[in-house]
């Protein structure tokens, strides 16, 4: 009589299933549960869908690929949990499968410290899920973007972040307005590629780019596309590292530093002024001086400034244009002080704004107006008003002489107005701007304290006594010289020279004859 035999039901089992199920149960083997399905598949399989989605989603808004990287993540996650769990099964049943009892102590010892180090991992990186969450649903880097077309046609500002869609719309305008030669930018930063994305733009148009206030961040990208670059001396244009949003940002900081070097290595500038912006950490910004961007090739010329269009487009109404010259501190201390000169400023400015002047042919109204009205009160001056007022212009003189000894010459003997009241370059814009911040806040001093009982008459013995004495340093050449305007002319070296020693000379009275010298002196007019 024969013997009936059975297979175990757990053989039977192994056979039942699909892969994923039959992992999840443990049925394979504890090296290829743990080395092929877990290590290879559930952590290589996403790194290679990773590479893959960078490439499909290069030329598409941030969302996508961040959204693409979080169901990667997900499916990583998920990957992992299936992973483990068919490997703690395996080595559950390792050693009834004739293995060895410290295999399976090592792989659920590795086990236990891979899920530590998982949470710690997903803790630290947990700022970054929220941030890739809100940009995946649309959030954006900067501001909405805006675009302004200036009045007279030539200029489009573009302001806000370097937000998805940034270039589509300024193309879209662009269309519409072919005549338009610059832009103006106006951001805080955004997305690396939309930056890159509207310099194709203005690279494609052959268009300038300039800056009135901020480019910083991504927006230089757009700004180094310009043919003709340059900004505003009171603007700012920041850089820092290239930054990647979400991840570990210790794995980051290498790949970004890479970005930094490559995109701006492209754009033509020197290793070295790349170097200093890659040590730029991204929450914070380095703000070169003008000269060092225009060595660097970042700005293709220096500009006085006041380019564009901006107050002749903002300003619909002479009231509006009057509320815009108030935002400043000196003209506003001037429409309190002196009302009827700065309303005859306004006027002229809006005579200007209307025929879609730019700023510096506004502005320069208001400069001249300031100056004309200082003249008039520098007799009604205080006493201390008048001692800033000389000792600046004398610092001011010994500053031009080291730069030129034509405009040294020209800031005490000014001989054209109408370079002023034309917007050109006056003699005190070649000096560094602690000068411009004296001259302002001295300014605004005078227009305050001006008053017609400060005036004082001196006798005649008084007047000749004090200036004799503010000449006696000054030989009879140099006095021959400031004499004659032809002479000044000829030889601004040597006027130069002498004017800083009359002014010294000046300087050097005993305090009550410099009172009465100064009082005497720019009372003259000259």
């Amino acid at each position: 009589m024969s013997q009936a035999v059975t297979r175990p039901a757990t053989s039977a089992a192994t056979r039942r299933g699909n892969f994923i199920s039959r992992h999840w149960r443990g049925d394979y083997s504890l090296a290829r549960s743990y080395w092929l399905h877990t290590v290879l598949l559930s952590s290589l399989l996403p790194a290679f869908s990773i590479s893959v989605l960078a490439r499909l989603t290069n030329d598409m808004p941030a969302r996508y690929g961040v959204g693409g990287v979080l169901a990667i993540a997900a499916f990583s996650y998920l990957a992992w949990i299936w992973g483990v769990r068919g490997c703690w099964m395996s080595a559950s049943r390792h050693v009834a499968r004739g293995g060895r009892r410290w295999a399976e102590v090592a792989v659920k010892v590795l086990i236990v410290f891979g899920a530590i180090s998982l949470v710690s991992s997903t803790w630290r990186v947990s700022h970054s899920f929220r941030e890739q969450f809100d940009i995946a649903r649309g959030k954006q880097l900067g501001p909405p973007v805006v675009y302004q077309l200036r009045v007279d046609g030539k200029s489009i500002l573009l302001q806000g972040g370097m937000n998805d869609g940034a270039a589509d719309g300024l193309e879209r305008l662009l269309q519409a307005e072919p005549s338009v030669t610059t832009v103006v930018l106006y951001s805080a930063g955004g997305w690396v590629r939309e930056g890159k994305l509207v310099g194709d733009v203005i690279r494609r148009r052959g268009l300038n780019t300039y800056v009135e206030q901020e480019c910083s961040s991504s927006c230089t990208l757009a700004f180094m596309a310009g043919r003709d670059r340059a900004m505003d001396p009171r603007a700012h244009i920041g850089f820092h590292t290239l930054y990647t949003v979400g991840g570990d940002d210790r794995i980051n900081k290498t790949f970004d530093r890479n970005l930094t070097f490559d995109t701006y290595g492209k754009l033509g500038l020197p290793h070295d002024f790349i170097e200093r912006i890659a040590d730029t950490p991204s929450n914070k910004s380095w703000y070169p001086e003008q000269g060092r961007m225009l060595q660097a090739g970042v700005l293709t010329r220096l500009a006085p400034g006041g380019e564009t269009a901006q107050l002749a487009t903002i300003a619909t109404s002479r009231d509006i244009l009057e509320e815009e010259f108030k935002k400043g501190a000196l003209f506003d201390i001037m429409a309190r002080y002196h009302p009827k000169d700065f309303a005859r400023m306004v006027d002229r400015a809006w005579a200007l704004a209307k025929a879609h002047a730019s700023d510096a042919e506004i502005l320069a109204v208001g400069r001249e107006q300031v100056g004309i009205l200082s003249r008039k009160l520098l007799p009604i001056a205080s006493d201390e008003s008048l001692q800033e007022f000389q000792q600046l212009v004398l610092d001011q003189a010994v500053a031009l002489r080291g730069i030129s000894a034509a405009a040294c010459t020209e800031l005490i003997y000014p001989h054209s107005r109408a370079d002023a009241a034309a917007g050109r370059e006056t003699p005190q814009a070649a000096l560094p701007q602690e000068f411009a911040n004296r001259e302002m806040a001295m300014t605004q001093r005078l227009f305050r304290d001006a008053d017609p009982a400060n005036a004082v008459r001196f006798t005649l013995g008084e007047r000749t006594r004090v200036i004799r004495r503010a000449l006696a340093p000054l030989s009879q050449e140099q006095l021959r010289l400031l004499s004659s305007p032809e002479r000044r002319q000829a030889d601004p070296d040597a006027t130069c020279d002498a004017s800083i020693s009359y002014l010294r000379a000046v300087s050097e009275l005993p305090s009550d004859e410099r009172r009465i010298a100064l009082r005497v002196l720019y009372s003259r007019g000259d």
